[in-house]
């Protein structure tokens, strides 16, 4: 087999048995188990699609359906856990904090508790089957696994991408933030991707680490805009100075974010002229 497949196939292994072990963790109630289990669950979600072209076209298309799925169930749960300690955070000792704080913490464990019900179903089990034969027998081709230099052409399509968003701007008539959020996902499919060969190809890390950054920076911006948005229904002078607080925050990441772009992208796929992606993030700061 190709040492590049091979290491995308223990890549998906390595997911399967973190979806196997977390959902006990989350049962319980371990500090960051949705988190690392929705990580999971997400990487193999984005290569999968990444390596769409190469997988069993039925296997493929039948795992992201219930990915999709999976990933929904546990997202509601992990946003409403970011929110509750973001905002405990900001508002630390304030007086009438109180009251915001254990409102959104009560979310939380609604949304967790759905969560763990959503664990313990029929369906989840079913997710749990697809990607074993993902990670048994995933390759189209009747030969069997794909050589390097496909594996590899995939891993530079999702580069690709993110580049040409960079360069190009928003399209279409895209505001800033939705552009800055697709930014965010084609930073941590490129992530994502550069992991999934890791096992092959080490010096992958760096690069992975590279889109890490960004997809990091870019999550503290749109996370300020969900806080807000949750803060905004209590009185203003309760949450005024705090939402300033994580607005500087969202303001010093963004003008990190064109440097941490050019230092993870490959030079031939950037150029050295102002793509637009300076251009907007230069005029949001």
């Amino acid at each position: 087999m190709a040492k590049t497949a091979a290491a995308v196939q223990q890549y998906w292994a390595d997911q399967l048995e973190l979806m196997r072990t977390l959902p006990a963790e989350v049962h319980s109630r371990q500090p960051e188990s949705i988190h690392d289990l929705r990580a999971a669950s997400r990487r193999l979600k984005a290569t999968v699609r990444l390596y769409q072209p190469l997988l069993r076209p039925r296997l493929a298309n039948n795992l992201i359906e219930l990915l999709d799925w999976y990933n929904a169930q546990l997202g509601q749960a992990r946003d409403a856990e970011v929110i509750a300690e973001e905002v405990a955070d900001l508002l630390d000792e304030r007086p009438g904090a109180r009251a915001v704080i254990a409102a959104l913490e009560a979310e939380a464990r609604r949304t967790a508790h759905i969560a763990d019900r959503m664990l313990g179903s029929e369906r989840a089990s079913q997710v749990l089957q697809v990607v074993a034969e993902l990670v048994d027998d995933p390759w189209r081709a009747s030969g069997g696994a794909p050589a390097d230099d496909r594996v590899l052409g995939r891993v530079r399509w999702a580069e690709k991408r993110i580049a040409r968003q960079w360069r190009d701007g928003p399209t279409g008539g895209e505001g800033p933030l939705e552009w800055a959020h697709r930014l965010r996902r084609r930073a941590k499919a490129a992530r994502y991707a550069a992991e999934s060969v890791e096992g092959a190809i080490p010096e992958s890390k760096k690069k992975a680490a590279g889109y890490a950054r960004v997809a990091t920076l870019l999550g503290i911006v749109q996370d300020t805009v969900v806080i807000k948005r949750a803060l905004m229904v209590w009185p203003t002078a309760l949450v005024a100075d705090p939402v300033a607080a994580r607005e500087r925050l969202a303001e010093e990441a963004r003008s990190e974010v064109p440097q941490a772009v050019r230092g993870a992208l490959p030079p031939d796929l950037l150029g050295e002229n102002l793509a637009r992606g300076d251009t907007e993030f230069q005029n949001q700061a």
